[in-house]
């Protein structure tokens, strides 16, 4: 839901991101959907203009101005672009355990059981990134990889994809290289994994959405 603010400061809905300007604008020939140029369907919400209010290597702000589907422009919704995408790996031995890692989260100040993740280098592809951060984070090799699914995590601020990867035929090679990331590593059973998403045991979203998908699509269990 918009947030709009009436005469006289009374909140007309929220959206938990903050109090939005809207103006009321016309849509070229009475149509404010325009059409994409791979299916030709309309997009409901209208992107008129992207300015950049912070950029870093790491992580972009700006502002979208965006015409809603009733006619309505959001004239600066702000909007995280991350340079790079994310990649997490499920890694599943030869018994469909799972190995996660114990990492502390200063952000949110939570610690708890995750998959390995990191971000996907410029020019790096997929699996070459997904290899790269198990051996960091686990010190283990995987000799067969298959694509779980893609997703955007947070779409409603960011347009950061998420991607997650299986590893199977795990070989360990030494102790994990990321000692500031990797607290302690565990091997889980299947329903030992099913008891975390069950109980809210995990935190981090890259993980739990993992696992969830994991177990529905009986890659492990």
């Amino acid at each position: 839901m918009i947030t709009t603010r009436a005469r006289g400061g009374r909140d007309q809905g929220s959206t938990g991101r903050g109090a939005l300007r809207l103006r009321r604008a016309p849509a070229a020939g009475g149509n404010p959907a325009v059409a994409t140029s791979s299916n030709r369907r309309p997009r409901p919400w209208q992107v008129l203009a992207k300015r950049r209010l912070y950029e870093s290597e790491w992580v972009n702000l700006a502002h979208w101005s965006v015409r809603l589907p009733d006619g309505q422009v959001i004239a600066d919704h702000h909007v995280l672009e991350y340079p790079r995408q994310a990649v997490g790996i499920l890694p599943v031995g030869d018994d469909g355990r799972v190995l996660l890692i114990d990492h502390y989260r200063f952000i949110t100040d939570t610690r708890g059981w995750e998959i390995p993740s990191g971000t996907i280098e410029t020019g790096e592809a997929v699996r070459a990134a997904a290899r790269r951060e198990l051996l960091e984070e686990t010190g283990h090799a995987a000799a067969r990889w298959s694509t779980l699914g893609r997703y955007h995590p947070s779409n409603g601020s960011t347009n950061q994809p998420f991607q997650v990867l299986v590893g199977r035929r795990l070989r360990r090679l030494h102790v994990p290289l990321d000692r500031n990331e990797t607290l302690g590593l565990r091997w889980f059973t299947a329903a030992e994994a099913k008891r975390l998403v069950e109980r809210n045991a995990l935190r981090d979203g890259f993980s739990l959405t993992a696992l969830a998908w994991a177990l529905v699509r009986r890659v492990i269990g």
